[in-house]
């Protein structure tokens, strides 16, 4: 119904960080977080969009037509869409968190290769 707006939120709120804290970026990769939060929102809506759950007219959702519906898709916003938030940005971190590793372990990898370079010249 309208799980996709917690991590459109989420992504709202990563763009305009990585936009305002540019030199962040680089160091974590906020960018790759902004394409899986988008990538995420894009083929939910989609989704949604396909199975006639989300119109292009107010109030967009059809869910959101009673109230009844109302409470159901809240709740599926605050349960549904937000572990899906949590879920991306978990994995993100895993990914980044091996970016990482992977990185001082190519640096500690290349300072022996130079070590060794050096003896044998």
């Amino acid at each position: 119904m309208a799980c996709f707006i917690a991590p459109a939120i989420a992504g709202i709120i990563v763009s305009i960080i990585r936009r305002v804290f540019k030199g962040a970026d680089s160091k974590v990769n906020l960018s790759l977080l902004e394409v899986m939060l988008w990538g995420g929102v894009l083929l939910l809506a989609f989704e949604h969009l396909w199975h006639g759950e989300l119109v292009p007219w107010p109030p967009f959702l059809t869910s959101m037509q009673n109230s009844v519906d109302r409470a159901r898709a809240i709740n599926e916003i605050t349960t549904t869409g937000i572990a899906m938030a949590i879920a991306v940005t978990a994995l993100w971190g895993g990914i980044a968190a091996a970016q990482s590793r992977l990185t001082k372990i190519r640096s500690i990898h290349s300072t022996a290769v130079d070590r060794q370079i050096m003896r044998t010249a």
